[in-house]
């Protein structure tokens, strides 16, 4: 199976929402520990996941390094929230429909869209 989580949201209540990540970090693990194919999107304001997953103290971190590959970034969104030049080469950049990524691409090569 090919699944891919799309994430749009990064804040509840002016906080980080850990919950959201860590469960997509746990389904998508568990997933691909048992052979699956795994993209985590990040879109929108999403893309604040990416600076903070990157950080080596944070709390996900041992989480997020099994699946740092499996990553996809918007550019245009990672442009808008100021981050693109900090995780540049760190994860992967994807821009194919206007900027932003393309769930189409996806759909078309058999993912499944997970949206959390």
């Amino acid at each position: 199976m090919k699944v891919a989580f799309l994430i749009f949201s990064y804040s509840n209540k002016d906080k980080p929402n850990m919950p959201v990540m860590f469960h997509t970090l746990l389904f998508a693990n568990e997933m691909k520990e048992k052979g699956d194919e795994v993209k985590i999107i990040l879109e929108g304001e999403a893309v604040l996941w990416a600076k903070d997953l990157l950080s080596e103290n944070h709390p996900l971190k041992n989480h997020f390094e099994k699946l740092k590959d499996d990553f996809v970034v918007c550019e245009a969104c990672a442009t808008m929230f100021n981050i693109k030049d900090e995780i540049k080469g760190k994860l992967k950049l994807e821009n194919d429909l206007f900027g932003h990524i393309s769930l189409k691409k996806y759909l078309d090569e058999g993912y499944r869209v997970i949206e959390l």
